[in-house]
């Protein structure tokens, strides 16, 4: 390696309250020009590791051995030291931008602040440095005068980027800066934090869990477990050549599809269970004085679309396509505004049908109430069944992988995929026959979202369950459904059998987000 080290972190250890090292002795290079990913599930210590370059451990944490040095050998951090000089030599990037912007705020004069602050600038100057900041990022002319709640989640995660970059840093920790973007804003971000790593000399420290991202924009990989470094290397030595066993688990766990997997048309064999004939839903954005609706928005543009009877169905496209309408007015949680939804023929309505089609969202700790058991929780549910028949508390926990004590613990004591199987044993209680699941298993980390699939996949042969499964990742949504349907701008503008999808579209809309796909951006794509 030729290219200077810009940080340097030698026998890191971090500890809360005096207690035994979470972050046990973490040593690892991040280079001029090039990027070095921290790779592992959560609680493996990759995300404590990029707060202490910055000085931002939480409360009660401090590192209590080794060393972070900057540039120059300068040291940042150490026992009794957090001095990092954070927005000069180095600035962050994190996962939720709403959470770091103020949304009270212009995000022009947010970007504006630190040039202020930091750099001296003043009147024209800061105007015309957060204009250049802007562009620099790709963010249309006028985006300064808008309010956070105004942009797209690309967007506002272009303005944290333009804030990192405000006071010209030589090194740039980015922590799970994609996940919560759909494929294509997460194409564009990847190559925008690769281009101005290669404009401006950045080092780049890069954490996630997504393998895909690794591959896209690694040059190093460090792979952490339980608060330890359990390898590193090239990222094509790690990726592609891995030594150590949680590596290979890692890598195992990626989606892939799964084997046996019957792609024959449900269509051709079986009358739809659901069935969605082309449905509008308008929503209102604007109103008189009289509180009148004047104004209107077409969410959904007459879609059509029908599920048969243990059918897995996949539903991509872009945040905003209308994924999540859809799926919400065929299970009569909105109404449409145009159209039908019919369930075994007849309309979908009545006790009967809301208690047979189920909605699994992305956030299980949101649909839960932190203030009850989850025992009690699933009391409830059983006892909103039509009939006294099927399994008991003890029976849904064991189905979805729980323990029958766990019933009698809070939300807030489990882990993300935890809360999901708890979700999905709620959801079951109902003795359902189709799910909406809703972004599902988006937040998990690889091996839990494995996990969570594969329980899916059970649960479907137990029970003959038929589901819409709603989803910006591809990979997933190829790894188990049966047919998908791409969603642009409210519309549904191609649908097929997921291998024919995934491998040979026709549209350029599904051509563009297979390309778009991180790790894999010629596999299975269209020239």
């Amino acid at each position: 390696m030729n290219s200077s080290v810009l940080l340097s972190l030698r026998d890191l250890r971090i500890a809360f309250h005096g207690g035994p090292p979470v972050v046990k002795g973490v040593s690892c290079n991040v280079w001029e020009g090039s990027t070095t990913c921290i790779v592992g599930e959560s609680g493996s210590g990759k995300t404590l590791t990029s707060l202490a370059v910055m000085g931002l451990l939480p409360p009660g944490g401090e590192v209590v051995g080794g060393e972070v040095h900057g540039p120059d050998g300068t040291l940042w951090a150490g026992p009794g030291r957090q001095e990092a000089p954070v927005g000069k030599e180095v600035a962050m990037i994190f996962q939720d931008p709403m959470s770091s912007l103020n949304p009270s705020m212009r995000v022009g004069a947010q970007v504006a602040e630190p040039l202020e602050l930091h750099q001296g600038l003043s009147g024209k100057a800061v105007e015309e440095k957060v204009g250049q900041l802007f562009d620099e990022v790709g963010l249309p002319l006028g985006s300064a005068q808008k309010y956070p709640h105004e942009l797209s989640g690309g967007q506002k995660q272009r303005v944290m980027i333009a804030l990192a970059l405000a006071c010209n840093p030589r090194v740039l920790l980015a922590d799970e800066p994609t996940t919560a973007l759909d494929v294509t804003v997460q194409r564009a971000i990847l190559d925008l934090l690769r281009e101005l790593r290669d404009a401006r000399g950045l080092g780049v420290l890069f954490v996630t869990h997504d393998l895909d991202v690794v591959k896209d924009i690694a040059d190093h990989v460090v792979v952490m477990r339980h608060g330890e470094i359990v390898e590193s290397g090239t990222c094509a030595e790690v990726m592609h050549s891995p030594s150590h066993a949680y590596t290979q688990e890692l890598l195992a766990a990626m989606p892939s599809r799964k084997e046996g997997l019957d792609t024959a048309s449900f269509q051709d064999a079986h009358p739809p269970i659901i069935e969605a004939r082309n449905v509008v839903k308008r929503f209102v954005t604007d109103k008189n004085i009289w509180g009148q609706p004047t104004a209107h928005f077409e969410v959904l543009k007459g879609v059509s679309l029908s599920i048969a009877p243990g059918e897995r169905v996949g539903l991509v496209g872009e945040s905003g396509s209308g994924k999540s309408t859809l799926g919400r007015v065929m299970l009569g949680l909105d109404h449409a505004d145009g159209g039908e939804v019919s369930w075994k023929g007849g309309p979908a309505e009545g006790q009967a049908f809301r208690r047979s089609a189920q909605p699994v969202f992305q956030d299980p700790f949101s649909a839960l109430n932190p203030r009850m058991t989850i025992g009690a929780a699933l009391e409830e549910a059983v006892g909103q069944r039509l009939s006294s028949d099927g399994p008991t508390v003890q029976e849904l926990l064991e189905e979805v992988g729980m323990a029958a004590e766990d019933a009698h613990r809070l939300p807030g004591s489990f882990s993300g995929g935890q809360r999901q199987r708890i979700v999905l044993a709620r959801a079951l209680a109902l003795a359902p026959q189709f799910l909406v699941l809703d972004e599902s298993v988006a937040a998990l980390d690889l091996r839990i979202q494995a996990e969570i699939l594969d329980l899916l996949l059970e649960l479907c042969q137990k029970r003959g369950l038929t589901f819409l499964f709603i989803s910006h990742d591809l990979n997933v949504v190829g790894a188990i459904c049966h047919r998908v349907a791409v969603m642009k701008e409210g519309q549904i503008v191609e649908e097929g059998p997921a291998e024919e999808m995934l491998s040979c579209p026709q549209h350029p809309y599904t051509q563009r987000l297979l390309k778009s796909r991180p790790g894999r951006t010629t596999e299975g794509a269209v020239a």
